[in-house]
């Protein structure tokens, strides 16, 4: 019989990592946005966050320094590494990797705290921008 897929509560709950509070706080800042809706599943055994089945989000745990979030297009696009980002991040949150793939890191519960207000802007501009046939309009 097939083990069943954990879910990405069972994912965190049993997560061993130094900086485990700040992931959970960086889960209840992804769960409570309201647009866009993310659905949390898992992905690379990490909890991860779609729109229109379009993973965007996705926690990665590394790194036992800090808690990084992978901000990424699933397959949606095709990246280019070298290439200028998508947007301009205000935020600073982001450490471009390609075109269309970024690295937040967060060390600290300070981190997290100023990532509060910013983090669902970033992922909001991030969805709008790079997720194909996406709109926060009705």
């Amino acid at each position: 019989m097939a083990k069943a897929a954990l879910s990405a509560g069972e994912v965190m709950a049993a997560l061993s990592h130094p900086v485990k509070a700040e992931a959970d706080a960086l889960r209840v800042i992804l769960l409570a946005l309201k647009a866009p809706k993310l659905d949390e599943s898992v992905k690379w055994n990490a909890p991860s966050y779609a729109v229109g089945g379009v993973h965007c989000v996705t926690f990665n745990f590394s790194d036992k320094k800090s808690i990084r979030l992978i901000f990424h297009c699933d397959t949606a696009r095709k990246e280019t590494k070298g290439a200028a980002p998508a947007f301009v991040d205000e935020t600073g949150l982001l450490a471009w990797q390609s075109d269309i793939r970024a690295i937040a890191a967060f060390r600290s519960m300070e981190y997290v705290a100023a990532a509060k207000t910013l983090l669902p802007e970033l992922v909001t501009r991030w969805v709008r921008v790079l997720i194909p046939g996406f709109s926060l309009d009705p």
